[in-house]
């Protein structure tokens, strides 16, 4: 073997390492990006579900007052219970947000609310008070039972 050949295989091998180390270090910097992206992702998934935790209390203060009736509270509750991922219908004193929300889904809302006649506005307001009247002792019971209700994973 030649001296040439000796160095056109060092320099092929020198040129194989050069592109490896290389690749190795684009993976590396690849790794270090994707495992920022997943740590960005997780805080941001844990900011917005403080966020709907705290929406959550919020509404429990306001429920029931001048500012938000029972019906409109529950929907909202439930909503964002829904969207925790967390189903507290077979609790005893948290199902009430469930059964008032099932129990006015068929009430339409927003713009086909403002097209129903009087008539039917009216029938669907008494059948809103009836359902607070018929739940109220169970929703102050979800009320105090939700607002202790501890949210950790």
């Amino acid at each position: 073997m030649s001296l040439t050949v000796f160095f056109v295989f060092l320099f092929v091998a020198a040129g194989i390492m050069a592109v490896s180390l290389w690749f190795i270090f684009r993976q590396l910097k690849l790794n270090k990006m994707r495992k920022q992206r997943i740590i960005d992702g997780e805080a941001r998934y844990l900011e917005e579900r403080q966020k709907r935790i705290d929406s959550i209390e919020v509404l429990l203060k306001v429920a029931n007052t001048d500012e938000m009736g029972w019906i409109e509270a529950s929907i909202r509750i439930k909503n964002l219970l829904d969207q925790l991922g967390v189903d507290l219908s077979d609790h005893e004193d948290i199902s009430a947000f469930y059964i008032v929300t099932e129990s006015t889904m068929h009430i339409p809302t927003h713009e086909q609310w403002n097209l129903l006649p009087k008539e039917a506005k009216k029938k669907f307001r008494n059948e809103m008070v009836k359902c607070e009247a018929d739940n109220a002792e169970h929703l102050l019971r979800a009320q105090k039972s939700l607002s202790c209700y501890s949210f950790s994973e």
